[in-house]
């Protein structure tokens, strides 16, 4: 029977051999099937900036969505509706773009940040161990917790039994 071919875009399978191949993916039919399949990834920026440029498809609103030529067409099948969206879209990601890098220059820098946090640690004792955590205040007068719960106390720590350990 021979290799087979599988086409993604066209859900189409055929042999594999060169002639084949090359005729499919110069075909009309699978080239506006790509087309289509990458306008859905394209960003809405550069969308909106050519459809704009488009004079509106007779065809595709003429017969209600219908275009032949869909995925090749030079006209836009976008409605004024949907162009209002795409702009309005278009200014929200703009507008929370915007925002990310306000908040990004409001950020300290990593350099800054290890240097208060030495400066912080210099300034403390070293016989003070600091925990980076916080001991929740309703479980220290519970009875019932496992051990892997129970806070340590500095008594825990004077006990050298570690025979016991392993039992």
């Amino acid at each position: 029977m021979g290799r087979r071919y599988y086409c993604d875009y066209c859900d189409k399978n055929f042999i594999d051999d060169l002639e084949a191949r090359r005729k499919h993916l110069q075909s009309s039919h699978h080239i506006k099937l790509r087309n289509m399949h990458y306008e859905a990834c394209r960003e809405p920026e550069t969308v909106l900036k050519e459809e704009l440029l488009k004079t509106p498809c007779r065809r595709f609103f003429q017969y209600e969505g219908g275009c032949p030529f869909e995925g090749i067409c030079r006209y836009t099948h976008y409605s004024p509706e949907e162009l209002c969206e795409l702009r309005q879209q278009v200014e929200y990601s703009q507008e929370l773009k915007r925002k990310k890098m306000e908040l990004m220059a409001e950020v300290p820098s990593l350099g800054s940040w290890i240097q208060k946090y030495n400066e912080t640690s210099n300034k403390e004792d070293g016989d003070n161990i600091r925990t980076f955590w916080i001991y929740p205040e309703n479980l220290e007068n519970r009875i019932d917790l496992p051990p892997s719960l129970i806070k340590f106390k500095p008594e825990h720590f004077y006990d050298d039994n570690f025979e016991e350990w392993g039992k």
